[in-house]
């Protein structure tokens, strides 16, 4: 637990080649007044670089490294049909609304207005390591969204989903 009391953890894993940080574990933290997000301690080495938030499926924020959101980006780009409305409006979302930071010296990032919006946040948040990056929460939303699925991830075999 570091001094936010925040409980995290952090792995690392080979991907293409090179390691990519792994995100696990899920804390409560709280926007302080001007909306930024205290980062936990051990992952502000990991995440000095810089970070890329955007809006993320379910109406929540993704974080992710700088690294992880342009390969993310490339995954995204590559090969598709640029022409299709689907893709334009994922393109729209992923890329338009996204906000590039650099933590400042205390480990602090802002949450803009718009992805505040999109993901319906207040001052109270869940943020959650999930594998790739970190998803940032209105608690109510993600306790629905999760309790929606229990019966399925409580039945969950690894033949039945396939990971591309």
């Amino acid at each position: 637990m570091d001094e936010s009391g925040v409980l995290w953890s952090i792995r690392v894993m080979v991907h293409q080649g090179r390691g990519m940080p792994v995100f696990i574990g899920t804390s409560y933290p709280k926007l302080d007044e001007k909306f930024r997000l205290i980062l936990p301690a051990k992952f502000r080495d990991r995440l000095a670089g810089g970070v890329v938030l955007t809006k993320s499926q379910e109406h929540c924020v993704a974080l992710y490294t700088r690294a992880q959101y342009e390969a993310k980006a490339l995954e995204l780009t590559n090969g598709v049909n640029l022409g299709t409305p689907e893709y334009r409006n994922l393109i729209r979302n992923f890329f338009g609304d996204a906000d590039e930071q650099t933590p400042d010296g205390q480990g602090r990032i802002l949450v803009t207005q718009n992805l505040r919006e999109w993901a319906n946040l207040g001052r109270e948040l869940v943020v959650a390591g999930v594998g790739t990056h970190i998803e940032i929460w209105n608690p109510s939303d993600r306790e629905a969204f999760m309790a929606a699925g229990a019966d399925a991830f409580a039945n969950f075999s690894a033949g039945e989903v396939k990971l591309s």
